[in-house]
Parts: C-alpha cells; structure tokens; sequence
C-alpha cells in the first residue's frame, strides 16, 4: 500500500531544515521555464524548441507561530543588505521520491503578513538558479 507522510517532507534553505508549516499546501514547486515549445509550419512540418531555462519557483507555507520565519527574515534582511541570501535549497519527500535541489536560490521577497483570530500562514516565495533532474515523484 502505498503510503505519504507530510512529516516526512523536509525543505532546507541554506544549512536549516523549516519547520513550523501551516496546515495545508506545505510547498509548491513550478517550472519557471516552458519546457518543449512545440512549432509546426505552414506545411504541417512538426519541429520542437527546448527552453534552455531550468529555474524553478518554490512557495513554502509556514504558520504565523514557525520559528522558521524569523531564519527567513534574517536571511532576506542580510541578502538586501549584502547580496549573500542565495543558498542551496532542497525539496525532498523521504516517503516518496519528490526531489528538488539547487545549489542557489533566493527568496523573492517578504511575505505578505497580517494577524487573525487565528494562526494564518506566511507564504515565503524563493527562486533558484538552473536545477538539474527534478523529480515529481509518487510514494512508496
């Protein structure tokens, strides 16, 4: 039977794994480029083009209680301030085979933020550089 445990996703930015994530939609990963562009002439000759980008956008969802927060603030303060905020980022699934790992990536900006009733969750967006071999996996 096969089984997903979203304990068992695990998201590290730089040497610290996050924690603290909200309730749903943990973490989305989106291909920034178009990947095959398919082209087809006049004639009905079919050619294809492949988008050399490689760069993926991932949203992190973390509760407005996540310690994980502040880590993040810092290092987008620290990246305005010196431009040393890309750091390796992975995605990993250790109850599947979902697998994201750049070597740099950087958060795009500070979340949108608010206070309620109730725990929200801040949507902390990175980008990364060029990233090989992604996997979209299943579950063991």
């Amino acid at each position: 039977m096969l089984t997903y445990d979203p304990k068992k996703v695990i998201i590290i930015f730089g040497n610290k794994q996050l924690t603290g994530m909200a309730e749903d939609d943990m973490v989305t990963v989106k291909p920034l480029g178009d990947g095959a562009t398919q082209y087809v002439g006049a004639d009905g000759e079919v050619a294809r083009s492949m988008d050399p980008n490689q760069t993926y956008e991932v949203t992190v969802n973390l509760a407005s209680t996540s310690k994980s927060n502040d880590y993040l603030s810092k290092i987008y303060n620290l990246d305005r301030v010196t431009g040393k905020g890309c750091l390796p980022l992975m995605v990993k699934d250790l109850s599947g085979t979902l697998l994201l790992s750049a070597a740099e990536a950087y958060i795009q900006n500070l979340p949108e933020t608010g206070r309620n009733r109730q725990i929200s969750s801040q949507s902390w967006v990175f980008n990364t550089g060029k990233v090989d071999n992604v996997v979209i996996g299943g579950n063991n």
